[in-house]
């Protein structure tokens, strides 16, 4: 390049990720505008362009120099030349680099490398091509080493990442328990267990004010990977997703055998797995804290069995998969039609004398006074836990957070207790005397709840929960069928 003509330029500064010997971004500043200055080229601060910690291998993930190529193809055309320190720093990417170099020629933008002079010429283009294919090779090669290395260091178990929520890296591996964060992980899975959804369990933490390593509100997704991560049981999985977070096959994770601190069994853990494989526990409704009704995940669709999603804009029931195209038949109702028939239609089907029902399995007394004592005996062990962290709290032992935090996770006990003792197959007793108890006083109890317009939706979900499994509607014989649990 000839000095007699001034011209004007860009300087394109890049500092890559990976740990290569390299110039710093000051140090390429300088020697470019060194360059420049020596070549008769003017650069102006506003085109000085810096890319620091971004891999060369792909221009797409690179946005100063998505914004100088722009820029140069502009009609202004600002700069005729563009400086970097090595053709490495334009692209690693032959075929990125001729594409944009040619791009850039069209609109008589030249790309000039200080530290690598080609002549002018289809020889000087040669040695350039050259010199690229020799960059992509480094870059191809280099990361095959680094992807090696880290899978070697995962199968020896070590650590790569950020540890997890319930952890504290504290500048060395293993990371150390979060006591406040570890219990949150615990009451987590223990709802989960018990029967929570993903929801449910977000809503609560968030009502507590609970929040993420991050310091925002929990999400289904965030409670989803939680119970999903093998960490928290004392493993480590890598090579899990791909850039952008994909997830990747299977055969391609790598888990072994960590040296933290589970904060789950494994027990615990892989039942967690098999319920997330599982969905959802058949026959029980959606927790109505997941729903946007009192009827939602209860109401079904007569023709395909579906639930009838609410449209709170339109006031509103209708088939999910009718609204899909999977279903044939449309079960559109009012909100306020299907609420008064299903209150009306409760009360008449409890005290209806021809109900059908199916009494569960009985068991023999002694087994279940047995299974009872024990759970009893487990129930009042966790009060007496609960007493002793209140007395902690009031006697200034323990901060409002942290008691918080232990009264979540004794209560996601307790309540799966309650839930143990409440499934118990009922002793032997005469079909009238168990059915009687039902009809008179949990389902006329529940359609009470239901008609006062003084209570919130998740109570009157609860109610109805606690007494019917599903309500099957069917529009065309305007038809309401009732399905009562009986355990």
């Amino acid at each position: 390049m000839t000095n007699n003509t001034a011209k004007t330029g860009a300087a394109y500064i890049r500092v890559s990720t990976d740990k290569q010997e390299e110039l710093s971004p000051d140090a390429q500043k300088r020697l470019i505008l060194q360059y420049a200055k020596t070549h008769n080229i003017l650069i102006s601060p506003e085109n000085i362009y810096f890319e620091k910690g971004i891999s060369g291998r792909s221009v797409s993930k690179r946005p100063a120099f998505q914004t100088m190529i722009a820029k140069a193809k502009s009609k202004e055309h600002p700069f005729d030349v563009i400086l970097v320190w090595k053709f490495s720093r334009f692209a690693r990417n032959q075929e990125e680099s001729i594409v944009y170099k040619s791009m850039l020629q069209r609109d008589h933008v030249e790309v000039v490398s200080i530290s690598e002079p080609v002549i002018e010429g289809p020889f000087g283009s040669l040695i350039e091509r050259i010199i690229e294919w020799m960059d992509e090779y480094y870059s191809i090669r280099l990361s095959g080493e680094v992807l090696r290395g880290m899978t070697e260091k995962a199968l020896r178990g070590g650590y790569q990442a950020v540890p997890p929520y319930g952890y504290t890296y504290t500048g060395k591996f293993p990371p150390e328990v979060n006591p406040s964060q570890a219990a949150v992980v615990q009451h987590i899975y223990g709802d989960f267990l018990s029967g929570k959804t993903y929801t449910a369990i977000a809503r609560e933490l968030n009502t507590l004010g609970i929040c993420t390593a991050k310091g925002n509100p929990f999400e289904p997704r965030t409670i989803k990977y939680i119970l999903e991560n093998p960490f928290y049981c004392g493993k480590i999985r890598w090579n899990y997703t791909k850039h952008g977070g994909e997830r990747k096959s299977p055969e391609n994770w790598i888990i072994t055998e960590g040296s933290h601190e589970a904060l789950v069994s494994e027990s615990e853990w892989l039942s967690a797995q098999a319920r997330i494989e599982k969905g959802s526990f058949p026959g029980r409704p959606r927790d109505v804290k997941s729903c946007r009704h009192w009827l939602s995940g209860i109401l079904k669709c007569s023709s395909c069995g579906a639930s009838l999603g609410f449209n709170s804009r339109g006031g509103y029931f209708q088939c999910w998969k009718y609204c899909k195209g999977k279903c044939s038949i449309s079960h559109s109702v009012s909100v306020k039609i299907i609420e008064s028939n299903v209150i009306a239609g409760l009360k008449a089907s409890v005290l209806s004398h021809d109900m059908k029902y199916n009494l569960p399995q009985k068991q023999n007394q002694n087994d279940f006074k047995d299974e009872l004592h024990l759970l009893n005996k487990q129930y009042k062990k966790l009060l007496e836990k609960e007493q002793r962290i209140q007395d902690a709290y009031e006697n200034g032992i323990d901060t409002l957070e942290e008691y918080s935090v232990k009264k979540t996770r004794i209560h996601g006990e307790k309540k799966s207790l309650e839930e143990k003792i409440h499934s118990l197959p009922s002793p032997p007793v005469s079909p009238g005397s168990y059915m009687e108890t039902k009809k008179t006083y949990d389902s006329l109890y529940a359609a009470e709840i239901l008609a006062r317009p003084d209570i919130d939706y998740e109570k009157k979900g609860t109610a109805l929960r606690s007494v019917v499994q599903k309500i099957v509607y069917d529009k065309e014989k305007e038809q309401l069928d009732f399905f009562f649990f009986l355990e």
